[in-house]
């Protein structure tokens, strides 16, 4: 799989080279400026850089009719309109988070809301380094709409955001009831569970027909291939 990465010197750039190096199947192509002419054969372009990069992965990928996995969060509107409208002619995926173990957790926060609907107080707490510009993270915001789409209520005042010291990522999803406590919990260790997870999903991606894709659809094949003899 040939994979194009724009603004690859970023610290997710960096990160899924390290680990495509150690992947057979998977090749990288960096783009910072021009466009090499073996791109033309690429199968997934990707990008976490910023809006700007955002747009330069779409201009690329709807040029050689490769997929696209778009991770910069808090996009402009003109841009989702972009990549949205470009989803008629390609594969596109755009995720706030790549770990499988969030992809775990949003399912389960829809499970336990489609269960509780009302008869719980949900609150959501994520912690990330000092230097996360966006607050809340993306993924806080993604559970919070999973939680609204499952039956269950949520305002943005018990979304709580921290930024401190160089915590990776951390999100917890809490159900308080009348006798009992439910806490849905997610660390994320190392940043190379991004660039892993980011890799697997392309690696989905590239096989699917045109359009908006989710998170949770690859999650679903994963499950169907786990309980297939």
């Amino acid at each position: 799989m040939q994979v194009v990465l724009v603004g690859a010197n970023g610290r997710m750039g960096q990160a899924i080279q390290h680990a495509a190096a150690n992947i057979a199947f998977i090749s990288i192509e960096h783009v910072i400026h021009h466009v090499a002419e073996s791109v033309i054969n690429a199968h997934v372009v990707m990008d976490f850089s910023s809006d700007h990069g955002a747009l330069r992965a779409l201009e690329i990928a709807t040029k050689f009719n490769a997929s696209l996995l778009v991770g910069t969060t808090g996009l402009s509107q003109k841009t989702v309109s972009s990549i949205e409208n470009a989803s008629q002619k390609i594969s596109i995926i755009k995720i706030s988070n790549s770990s499988l173990g969030i992809a775990i957790l949003t399912r389960l926060t829809s499970i336990a809301s489609t269960i509780l609907g009302s008869q719980a107080s949900v609150t959501i707490h994520e912690t990330h380094h000092a230097h996360k510009k966006d607050s809340p993270s993306g993924t806080a915001l993604a559970l919070a709409d999973t939680l609204r789409k499952s039956g269950g209520a949520i305002s943005n005042n018990a979304i709580h955001s921290v930024r401190q010291g160089e915590v990776i990522g951390n999100h917890r999803v809490t159900f308080e009831m009348a006798n009992e406590t439910l806490s849905l919990e997610h660390r994320a260790l190392d940043r190379e569970l991004f660039a892993v997870g980011a890799l697997r999903i392309a690696d989905w991606l590239r096989d699917q027909p045109a359009g908006m894709h989710t998170v949770d659809e690859w999650l679903s094949d994963l499950l169907l291939r786990a309980n297939t003899p």
